[in-house]
């Protein structure tokens, strides 16, 4: 394929992003020409606080919120409007103009948040570099856009406008705030589909069009009780929350709802507050306090849904006041200053969305390529990107034209996909069902780490 940069500068902040100099087989957006025109209005403000707003940008997107709305670009012509949440009936889909082999990838490569975006944007090279050299799909070859946010709500206005303007057929989005969720109406009012890897938040109820591919944390807390109870036999479990944490509340809510539903005890039900709290007593804070309680019908396990530096500082207390029960949480305790723990931590249990040591040849053969490729092993949001890749390239096969309703119909109908993070289901709305991979803290050749113990069939 021929590379080519777009000389349209017209946002001296946009950043530009030149890897088709790399890889002829991309082709790269920078800057493109945008309304300069933007409304701050309450109800964008409403919206953004009714998602979980500030929170999202801190969890998935980081930096500092921006909320001015860029004013909706018109539908392309040709194009019919979303009718019933992209419901339509066979006459009204073959008024669509149908899109070009193209897509593109949404994600901040410069910035705070550039780790997230290279690790989508590898991800998707990876596999478009695979598909062409098999001669490309259904005798074409597919065009690979990149779009550089910059970790910016109006970065990533002006990507899905460029991606509009070149009538792409479908994006692979970042997991950060500002991919997630700052171009909403656009994907919506343009059917253009996007496909999340890595987002944690629930984007189905956002419109038609915005998907995702992440193992959603309530499979995942599933898949961990279930393994709990029948390969460890474990029936009694506290529950330790960190109180500022939504995501911790989110998640503790998950696993008491799960332990409920299989008739297990919950001996205690604990909280971390902050020390900067008003009218906060020292014990609701001190860690120290709230394992002391856990020595009164102490628990098989307990399960920590904070994040990784705290989860450290938990196994210190824990060990500290004599107590040797294990630990279990999310991929999030999976952090290298948990891991330096070593024997401290031992039995650790988690669930995660991908494992790269897996023994399964097509995990396997995708780690040896990413490796050669980047020069590194891939992470979960590479691979999932990878495997969000691979999933159009499946629903495309399954379409009956490049129209996007039909696309979507065919997307929506994927039931049996075996990517690298698993077996995925795609819902109605645009969400995913997907088992978790599950890992334990052990001793592996004289050195502790996360071991994976269960994988997804």
């Amino acid at each position: 394929m021929t590379s080519f940069v777009f000389n349209n500068f017209l946002n001296l902040h946009f950043n530009i992003l030149f890897r088709a100099k790399e890889n002829p087989s991309i082709k790269a957006i920078s800057d493109f020409g945008e309304s300069k025109v933007f409304l701050l209005t309450l109800v964008f403000s409403l919206f953004v606080f009714t998602i979980g707003g500030i929170e999202v940008f801190a969890k998935e997107g980081g930096g500092t919120p921006e909320y001015p709305i860029a004013k909706s670009r018109k539908i392309p012509m040709g194009a019919s409007p979303v009718v019933g949440y992209g419901q339509k009936t066979e006459e009204e889909i073959m008024r669509e103009r149908p899109r070009e082999p193209k897509i593109g990838v949404l994600a901040p490569l410069s910035g705070d948040l550039k780790y997230f975006g290279t690790e989508a944007s590898n991800g998707a090279e990876l596999a478009s570099d695979e598909i062409d050299a098999l001669g490309g799909l259904n005798g074409m070859e597919f065009e690979l856009l990149v779009a550089d946010t910059g970790g910016r709500i109006n970065g990533a206005r002006k990507g899905i406008e460029a991606f509009v303007d070149m009538n792409v057929l479908a994006v692979i989005g970042a997991a950060t705030g500002e991919v997630s969720f700052g171009a909403n109406k656009a994907i919506n009012d343009n059917q253009l589909i996007m496909i999340s890897a890595g987002s944690r938040r629930r984007l189905g109820d956002t419109g038609p069009y915005n998907c995702r591919i992440t193992l959603d944390d309530r499979q995942g807390v599933a898949s961990l009780v279930g393994y709990l109870e029948e390969k460890k036999k474990w029936k009694k479990f506290a529950l330790l929350s960190s109180i500022l944490n939504d995501y911790s509340i989110k998640l503790s809510a998950f696993f008491k709802n799960e332990l409920i539903k299989r008739k297990m005890e919950i001996s205690h039900e604990l909280y971390l507050s902050s020390s900067t709290m008003a009218y906060v007593k020292k014990d609701d804070f001190s860690i120290g306090a709230q394992v002391e309680k856990l020595k009164e019908n102490t628990p098989d396990a307990l399960i920590f849904t904070g994040d990784g530096r705290e989860a450290v500082e938990v196994i210190k207390e824990l060990r500290k006041q004599g107590l040797v029960i294990p630990l279990v949480g999310s991929e999030d305790i999976m952090v290298p200053e948990f891991i330096s723990l070593g024997k401290q931590a031992a039995g650790t249990i988690v669930y995660s969305g991908f494992n790269s040591e897996s023994k399964k040849p097509r995990i396997r053969s995708f780690v040896k390529a990413y490796k050669k490729k980047f020069g590194q092993t891939p992470s979960r949001l590479a691979a999932l990107s990878y495997d969000a890749y691979y999933l159009l390239v499946e629903s495309i096969k399954r379409a009956k034209s490049m129209r996007p309703s039909h696309l979507r119909l065919a997307l929506l109908s994927i039931k049996d996909f075996q990517g690298v993070t698993g077996k995925t289901e795609m819902t109605e709305d645009g969400e995913t069902i997907k088992d978790a991979f599950i890992f334990e803290m052990l001793d592996s050749g004289g050195k502790y780490k996360f071991v994976g113990v269960k994988e997804p069939n």
